[in-house]
């Protein structure tokens, strides 16, 4: 029998497959769980992904007398849960480089399409960090950038595309998870700002989402002491959830947590304590994303919370009427396969890409260098930037090599370069990077052309010399290498 107080309404949980489980479906009927998160392990094709949502929304409609509101965190270009089965799509930072906010509006409008298409109502995106620490390893090229009225240009014209398709928006991670150099699914990170470089950063993207009229915000399992003395994390922190962000901000929407088995939070509290000072620092909903039993002992410490009275019935009845009027306001006729990865979507996407990749540098200003059968493509294989990335398994030296009939090196790679009229070189986050960098300086050495393409950020061209062309291009997938190759073939 489930609770008679509605709790579940203020938790969203994950599960593996893609069907619905029998423990899934034992948490919606026990404890009444009335929201889903979904990543790409519960995603194979369009049909089945349509067919989990409707079959959630029946189950949770039927067990709690309220649809769910579905969410997944769908960023675009590293982190994209339906990447692989619909339209491809740059990343933030990419989205960025391209200098024009349209474009965001174009990724997010497609995002929006697509989500609503197959069932689901809440992108957990866009990502407005200010990237402004290289050494963040967690953020990256999730975001528009560092500054942080691109950031906010950028994050508002995007939420504006998704909104305008009825899906929800969350921006994240607030108060600003982008100058830290530790990654909250593993660490607990400090911010040591002062106040007022902290609002002219990382609080000013979020005012101006707020001022969009963005649905929801999520927070970050970050230390900000400046807007908490107390060092307490964000996502618990009533100082932060609630004076600064309900309070200060003036932000009415759903207030989202990260996700509570994120070592951050998890090591810290708990998760299921973690849940509960949640709640009262004022998130209206907790993301207990992979873990059923985690979800089920999290609601019986809610009930339990809620009962005893450390959790208070002014803070529930408050959540609650969030949740409900969110629900209540949610467009929720899905699309049709017409509008998930067609045409249209995929030349605006590959357009935006194009549009993004730079020519950092071209010595003596001279034009990139012809590639064809006699250039060596050297690479490292696809593999996530950060435990959030959803990397495929790819390798771009491959890639190219295939569709040129030239020679490509990937991992383990040579101790001395092979001769070659021209080498490619790839760089990507990876164990063995600083050997590749080591064979792109062999070639200079030899005066060999190179060009260097950096299938991330920019700081990767560290170490290369300045007699390389350094190309950027965001991110290591298909859509990228496509992009690649039309400019390195018309160069």
């Amino acid at each position: 029998m489930k609770p008679s107080i509605p709790l579940g309404q203020l938790m969203a949980a994950g599960f593996y497959g893609t069907t619905v489980p029998p423990d899934f479906v034992h948490l919606v009927r026990t404890y009444g769980v009335g929201n889903v998160i979904l990543f790409r392990r519960n995603i194979s094709d369009y049909d089945q992904l349509s067919a989990l949502c409707r079959d959630l929304n029946r189950l949770i409609l039927e067990e709690t007398g309220h649809m769910p509101i579905i969410m997944s965190g769908e960023e675009g270009g590293t982190v994209s849960r339906i990447g692989s089965i619909s339209a491809p799509t740059p990343c933030p930072m990419a989205v960025g480089a391209t200098g024009d906010p349209e474009n965001a509006f174009a990724i997010g409008r497609i995002i929006g399409e697509e989500l609503r298409a197959c069932g689901i109502h809440m992108a957990l995106a866009p990502v407005l960090d200010c990237n402004c620490n290289p050494d963040n390893p967690v953020i990256g090229n999730r975001s528009f950038g560092a500054d942080p009225q691109v950031v906010a240009a950028f994050g508002t014209a995007w939420i504006r595309g998704l909104q305008g398709t009825g899906t929800l928006a969350c921006a994240k991670h607030f108060p600003g998870h982008g100058d830290t150099s530790t990654d909250s699914h593993l660490a607990l990170p400090l911010i040591g700002k002062p106040l007022e470089a902290i609002q002219k950063t990382e609080l000013y993207p979020f005012a101006a989402a707020i001022r969009e009229g963005v649905k929801a915000i999520m927070s970050a399992h970050i230390v900000v002491p400046a807007l908490d003395p107390g060092r307490v994390p964000a996502t618990v922190s009533y100082e932060i959830m609630t004076r600064l962000l309900r309070q200060e901000m003036g932000f009415q929407g759903l207030i989202l947590s990260d996700g509570l088995e994120m070592k951050a939070v998890a090591d810290l509290y708990g998760i299921e304590e973690a849940a509960r000072m949640s709640l009262a620092a004022g998130c209206d909903m907790v993301l207990v994303c992979h873990d059923t039993l985690s979800a089920a002992s999290t609601m019986r410490h809610l009930l339990t919370a809620a009962e005893q009275g450390t959790l208070s019935e002014e803070d529930i009845r408050d959540r609650l009427g969030r949740v409900i009027l969110a629900k209540k306001q949610l467009q929720c006729i899905p699309g049709s396969v017409r509008e998930f990865g067609n045409i249209r979507q995929r030349a605006e996407a590959r357009r935006v890409m194009a549009r993004s990749l730079r020519v950092q540098h071209a010595p003596g200003g001279n034009p990139i260098p012809a590639i064809g059968p006699d250039t060596l493509f050297l690479s490292l294989p696809a593999r996530p930037a950060s435990i959030a990335s959803d990397a495929a398994q790819m390798d771009a030296a491959a890639y190219f090599a295939s569709a040129l009939h030239a020679q490509a090196i990937s991992s383990p790679l040579p101790e001395s370069l092979p001769a070659c009229d021209a080498c490619v070189v790839f760089l990507s986050p990876h164990p063995e990077l600083s050997r590749l960098r080591e064979l792109a300086c062999q070639a200079c050495r030899r005066q060999i052309p190179v060009i260097a393409v950096s299938l991330g950020l920019p700081e990767l061209f560290s170490g290369i010399p300045d007699s390389s062309w350094k190309i950027t291009a965001w991110q290591y997938d298909e859509l990228a290498l496509s992009c690649l190759m039309d400019l390195l073939c018309k160069a």
